[in-house]
């Protein structure tokens, strides 16, 4: 008789596309390959997502003898709850739960989850195997390297710290390669996939346990035996996004070859269609060839250029240290010109961090040349990461809400489904609450109305001629919605005042737009554009009046012809689901779009008047969307990091 092994791996559905489970796979593959495991264990279906109520689900499923888990934030009330609901149809089931939502000093987890047996720690494949051979013979798990457990027949609790030696990546089999996932890949699921071509982290950020978690040893899978063969898998079963899970992708030479290797796939299949993946956190010129490489492919899902802050107080408390500012430039000129679209990263609110910092920190990205994609997260509170101590805490006075887990796009589900949730910074020693608030609204000010299109050229214009910030015009842009709430600057502004006090009632910031027929959760940023394209006209005849407010207000002359020609320039620059033309041409007194292309690629050029009006000719995207739906879909959801909102396509007409 074989014993029954249920793994379990679930994540949130964005339609109908999931990830392959990935972390159990490997589990499954590694200890399949030794004859004790295939001739003693039966490997149930995996699970991965929930279609219906717990309780079903087990039903369903029968006898289970071992049930594995691998725990996130974003599934962890979910694996208790099914962990306890196992216990309960299978009391004499094996309870095991691993992945980077464990803790690492238990304390009392086993009192207040008594269904639980084995917590593994760390990497856990060697784990696995252990706790299997150990299930045929004597059943002593409290002796295996990195495992807590709960041993009821003797009411002991023991914890063994983690092996010393990491497993060699060679030694763990492709779950992809050997037919683990062949019985998912029957299912009318569209796949994505997770993907490493190396574990480990060099650095060691104070809100991360990635560097941690290997001991910042970086260690690779084999190239030619191993990834360019799971590559050819990914492009022959048709795998359309390929998540990179790499922390520094870019940081070794081969990374160039696997790039390449993605690229030829595509050409061949045309899968996969997409790479997303995080770069190395000091971008460099091998970086920059990577993107080139997959840019020109079209599989690109944006370069990160992320530094969490700007601040070198913050960078200093946090453990991170940034790339110089001049050299941030100039990759950013170099992608710029390229036309490489490029995303950086902040986290709000770090320790250290003030709301004058914070503001100050986006201004200088915004001079660098970062104005493809700013994308500003909640300070989440990660288990066992060194923010996360309680002395850590209480040294940089850091105070948290719990609140829903936010995972944009994902499906508002048609059942009930476990509610899981994260503890979200909203007040530190150097940002008191008052000032996270302020800092929250600003952050989606430059989400929305900068890095999102809206007023993008309008901001370039304005602080590049008349010798004033960034944070100058859009605190005004603050102002001016405060002083009229009844404009939709001032609507727009009640919206996201509303997702500031969901969050600090301890629910979601999330927003929905349903005339856009999607039943997804919305990042608040991406809600205003989209009811702003709703209201276009009557958008820009209000921004009209802010610049002329912020002139009044700075004190400085604008003519007619300057402001019009600027607005119309701008509304035409943003994608709309209204567009029905290919192109469009603009007669313009002032040269805006040469001078807005000097400043994004690093050039001096002056703005100027014509002695006559110059014809502009610019070109509308391609049209793949054949109704807001789509549109929404593309340009906005899947568009945002490839900057597929704008129409950046203008050429003088001679």
């Amino acid at each position: 008789m074989k014993y029954n092994i249920q793994l379990v791996q679930t994540n949130s559905s964005y339609g109908n596309q999931y990830f392959i489970p990935y972390s159990v796979g490997l589990l499954q593959s590694y200890v399949n390959q030794f004859d004790e495991i295939k001739e003693n264990f039966n490997f149930l279906k995996f699970i991965y997502k929930q279609e219906e109520p717990i309780d079903e689900q087990i039903k369903k499923i029968g006898k289970i003898d071992i049930v594995a888990q691998a725990c996130y934030m974003w599934n962890w009330k979910f694996n208790l709850s099914f962990a306890e609901k196992v216990k309960q149809h299978n009391p004499d089931c094996i309870v095991i739960l691993g992945g980077p939502q464990i803790p690492d000093l238990p304390d009392d987890f086993f009192k207040e989850h008594p269904f639980v047996d084995i917590l593994c720690h760390g990497e856990g494949e060697l784990v696995f195997h252990e706790i299997l051979k150990q299930y045929l013979e004597d059943k002593r798990y409290g002796e295996i390297e990195g495992v807590s457990y709960n041993n009821k027949k003797t009411d002991t609790i023991t914890h063994m710290s983690r092996r010393p030696r990491a497993i060699e990546l060679s030694e763990i089999p492709s779950p992809y390669l050997d037919g683990t996932f062949s019985e998912l890949l029957t299912e009318d699921v569209v796949w994505q996939v997770s993907w490493e071509t190396n574990r480990g982290c060099p650095y060691r950020c104070s809100f991360c346990v990635w560097g941690s978690e290997y001991f910042n040893k970086i260690r690779k899978f084999p190239l030619e035996e191993r990834l360019l063969k799971e590559i050819n898998w990914f492009s022959e079963n048709k795998i359309g996004l390929v998540f990179g899970c790499d922390a520094n992708f870019g940081i070794f030479k081969r990374d160039v070859d696997i790039a390449s290797a993605l690229v030829v796939a595509k050409e061949k299949t045309g899968y996969p269609i997409k790479f997303r993946v995080c770069n190395a956190k000091n971008s460099n010129e091998r970086v920059y060839q990577i993107s080139e490489i997959l840019n020109d492919a079209e599989m690109a899902k944006g370069t990160s250029m992320s530094v969490q802050s700007m601040n070198e107080d913050v960078l200093g408390v946090i453990k991170r240290k940034n790339i110089g500012m001049d050299k941030f430039k100039d990759l950013m000129n170099r992608f710029n010109k390229s036309s490489i679209p490029t995303y950086t990263e902040i986290i709000l609110p770090l320790p250290n961090e003030t709301k004058e910092s914070f503001m100050s920190g986006l201004d200088m990205l915004l001079w660098g040349g970062q104005h493809s994609q700013i994308n500003i997260y909640n300070c989440t509170i990660l288990e066992n990461s060194e923010m996360g101590s309680k002395n850590y805490m209480e040294e940089h006075g850091i105070k948290t809400i719990e609140v829903p887990v936010f995972q944009a796009h994902v499906d508002k589900t048609p059942y009930e489904q476990i509610q899981e949730t994260e503890h979200i910074v909203v007040e530190t020693k150097k940002m008191p609450k008052k000032d996270w608030i302020k800092s929250f609204q600003y952050s989606w000010v430059i989400q929305a109305f900068h890095t999102l299109g809206l007023l993008q050229y309008v901001a370039i214009v304005l602080a590049n001629k008349y010798n004033c910030t960034y944070s100058d015009f859009y605190s005004t842009l603050i102002e001016y919605a405060e002083q009229n709430p009844e404009s939709l600057f001032g609507t727009e502004l009640n919206q996201i005042n509303n997702s500031i006090n969901n969050i600090l009632a301890g629910q979601s910031h999330g927003q929905d737009v349903p005339e856009y027929e999607l039943n997804i959760v919305w990042p608040p940023e991406e809600a205003t554009l989209l009811r702003i394209l709703n209201k276009i006209n009557l958008f820009y005849y209000e921004s009209a009046n802010l610049v002329r407010f912020f002139a009044e207000k700075n004190d400085f002359a604008l003519e007619n012809d300057f402001l019009e020609e600027l607005i119309w320039l701008q509304k035409e620059i943003i994608v709309q689901h209204q567009d029905d033309n290919e192109f469009v041409n603009l007669r313009l007194s002032y040269n805006f779009v040469e001078f807005v292309e000097s400043v994004k690629n690093g050039i001096s050029e002056n703005l100027v008047k014509f002695p006559l009006q110059k014809e502009y000719r610019i070109s509308k995207s391609p049209k793949f969307f054949k109704n807001r739906k789509d549109f929404a879909r593309q340009v906005v959801w899947y568009g945002r990091k490839g900057g597929k909102y704008l129409n950046e396509k203008i050429e003088e007409v001679s």
